[in-house]
């Protein structure tokens, strides 16, 4: 079999696979994760695969998690390196998008990155208005993972 011919099977078997998906460019992939506010947090730990559904904001350049402690927590500060998985699928189930952030996580530590962490995750539920006294101890209470992602990508079928 010539190299041409074998690279038209394995694109027609990978296209095959993937459904007739295609990939979402930047503006498309921004529009899910905008859409939407849960997701699957997966990291490992000790070869183990582990994945958590997850409310997370974002700010253009980071992804915020926040969490009261826990396993979650646990795996992350053991294996910074994670990917963050949004899933939407149409109401009658014939499409669906996806968008998958991979990149490390390191946890908010100062003042100022509490509070734009705060606001992501507020803004990224449709949450307008000030911040509250209520918010801002909630916050003061749980750990803060920023994703630093290193790649973003997504993929449609519409």
């Amino acid at each position: 079999m010539s190299d041409s011919t074998e690279n038209a099977t394995t694109a027609a078997a990978t296209n095959r696979w993937r459904f007739g998906s295609r990939e979402l460019d930047d503006v498309d992939r921004e529009a899910v994760i905008a859409r939407n506010w849960w997701g699957t947090l997966a990291t490992a730990i000790d070869g183990q695969p582990y994945g958590v559904p997850v409310v997370y904001g974002y700010d253009g350049e980071h992804f915020y998690v926040a969490s009261a402690g826990g396993r979650k927590v646990e795996v992350v500060e053991a294996n910074p390196l994670v990917s963050l998985t949004i899933v939407e699928v149409s109401p009658d189930a014939s499409g669906w998008s996806s968008v998958i952030a991979l990149g490390c996580v390191d946890f908010v530590q100062d003042p100022s990155g509490y509070l734009k962490a705060l606001k992501a995750l507020r803004r990224q539920r449709g949450y307008t208005g000030t911040v509250g006294p209520k918010d801002a101890l909630r916050m003061a209470r749980a750990r803060v993972m920023r994703i630093l992602p290193a790649e973003i990508t997504g993929r449609t079928k519409a």
